[in-house]
């Protein structure tokens, strides 16, 4: 009898420490949530730009972005906030594959609304003060 509530203890304890687990996650916004990732082509020279992105669940597929233009996609963090977005860029002067949202790093930098541009120099990161904080730059073309 004693095992029994000992093991009945244990299962309502952990049942507890879910539940706060749970909503703590809920009140520091870990849970669940909708963001929007942009992508404009800032090129110069009329450049097209090719984008395909990717997370570990989702294939966006292969998008060309006209000089100029703008793609963007909106996804729910996982609750766990372990939420990874790459995509691979490509254009005549470089190419790169780069982590586009990781939210263990944009949750706070940029939260429900990521924009990323992309330059001569590589794809410029912008925070939610608007500011350029995050720069991937391009490799030699091959």
């Amino acid at each position: 009898m004693g095992v029994i509530f000992r093991y009945q203890a244990l299962l309502l304890t952990l049942f507890i420490a879910s539940f706060a687990a749970l909503t703590i996650a809920a009140s520091t916004n870990v849970v669940p949530f909708k963001v929007v990732v942009s992508i404009d082509n800032n090129l110069t020279d009329g450049q097209e730009l090719g984008v395909h992105c990717k997370s570990g669940d989702d294939d966006l597929g292969f998008h060309v972005i006209s000089n100029g233009g703008h793609y963007e996609w909106s996804f729910k963090v996982n609750v766990w906030a372990t939420t990874l977005y790459f995509c691979a860029f490509n254009w005549k002067g470089g190419s790169g594959t780069f982590d586009i949202y990781r939210a263990g790093r944009d949750i706070i930098r940029c939260e429900d609304k990521c924009n990323w541009k992309a330059l001569q120099d590589g794809v410029h990161g912008f925070n939610n003060d608007k500011q350029d904080d995050f720069l991937y730059k391009w490799e030699a073309p091959k």
